[in-house]
């Protein structure tokens, strides 16, 4: 009985998953994509400018910087090659 309800429930989820999806539900979910790229993109931008000003008053040595930087460049250029990728223009 046990895998009855196994199998039936196994044979709705791979229905639902192999429907084709609505048109408006991807395109709803390509906007949030962009948005959270963008949103992404901006906390970047805030961070290295932070390290900037960081630096710039002292407050960091400045390898601290440049190493904050190396960290925070691989996902600025996945965010913006992302954005690249859809046409996006970067704000």
């Amino acid at each position: 009985m046990e895998w009855a309800l196994f199998a039936a429930v196994l044979l709705a989820a791979t229905a639902y998953i192999a429907l084709p999806r609505r048109a408006d539900d991807v395109a709803r979910d390509i906007e949030a994509d962009v948005a959270e790229l963008h949103a992404a993109r901006a906390a970047i931008l805030a961070a290295l400018r932070d390290l900037d000003e960081d630096a710039a008053a002292g407050r960091m040595a400045a390898e601290d910087r440049a190493a904050g930087r190396r960290a925070l460049g691989p996902a600025l250029r996945e965010a913006t090659e992302r954005l690249r990728a859809r046409d996006e223009p970067s704000r």
